[in-house]
C-alpha cells in the first residue's frame, strides 16, 4: 500500500510540474509582449561565456549580426529539443538572411551542459547553432537580465529536470531587444517573423 501511495504521489507531483512548466511557458511570451518600452530597453546586456567550440564570447563577439538567444538545457525531454528543430528550420527557411542571425543555446544546467556536451547536442539540429555555458553565477548573471525564470525539481527517473521559461529573444545588431519569437511557433512561423525585422 505504501508504494502505491508514493507512486500516486510522484504521479500528482509530475503532473503539477506539467502544468506550472505550461502556464510558465506561455507567460513568459505574454510577459515580454506586455513590458513597456522602458522595460524592454533594459533586456539584455553584458556576458561572458564559454562556447561550445571552445571561444570565449561576450556580448560584442557578434558584430554586425543579429543575435537570437534561447534559454534551455541538453537534458529537456520535449521543449527545447522542438524548439531547436523549428528554429533550424526557420533558419533553413530564410536561406541567405540566415546569415545576419547569431542563434545562441544558451544553457540553464552548467553542471551538466559542458561545452563537448553542448556541441554534440546542438549538432543535431544545425550546425549554425552555437551554445553558451559558464559558471553557475554567470549564467544566473544572464539569466537574469534577460528575466528567464527556472526551476529545480527532481525527475520521475532520478537526476532532476528543470522547469523553464520558454522564449526567444531577438537582439538587434547593436544590443537593443527587438522582439520575442515563441518559443511554440513553427519553422514557417519562425521564419516570416524573424524575416520581418531582418535588414
Amino acid at each position: 500500500m505504501g508504494a502505491r501511495r508514493r507512486r500516486d504521489r510522484e504521479g500528482l507531483l509530475v503532473a503539477i510540474s506539467g502544468v506550472a512548466f505550461l502556464l510558465l511557458l506561455a507567460s513568459s511570451y505574454l510577459w515580454l509582449l506586455g513590458l513597456p518600452p522602458r522595460a524592454t530597453e533594459a533586456l539584455g546586456g553584458p556576458f561572458r561565456l564559454t562556447a561550445s567550440d571552445g571561444r570565449i564570447v561576450n556580448e560584442l563577439s557578434f558584430p554586425g549580426r543579429y543575435k537570437l538567444l534561447y534559454f534551455g538545457y541538453t537534458h529537456c525531454r520535449d521543449v527545447c529539443p522542438t524548439t531547436l528543430a523549428s528554429l533550424a528550420g526557420a533558419l533553413d527557411t530564410l536561406g541567405q538572411k540566415a546569415d545576419l542571425i547569431e542563434p545562441l543555446f544558451i544553457t540553464l544546467d552548467p553542471d551538466r551542459d559542458t561545452p563537448n556536451v553542448l556541441r554534440t547536442y546542438l549538432a543535431a539540429f544545425t550546425p549554425r547553432l552555437l551554445g553558451l555555458t559558464g559558471t553557475a553565477a554567470q549564467l544566473g548573471a544572464i539569466a537574469h537580465t534577460y528575466r528567464v525564470t527556472s526551476l529545480v525539481h527532481p525527475a520521475a527517473a532520478g537526476g532532476y529536470d528543470l522547469d523553464h521559461s520558454s522564449v526567444l529573444y531577438l537582439m538587434a545588431p547593436d544590443g537593443r531587444f527587438i522582439a520575442p519569437i515563441r518559443a511554440d511557433a513553427s519553422a514557417a512561423e519562425m521564419a516570416a517573423t524573424l524575416a520581418t525585422y531582418l535588414r
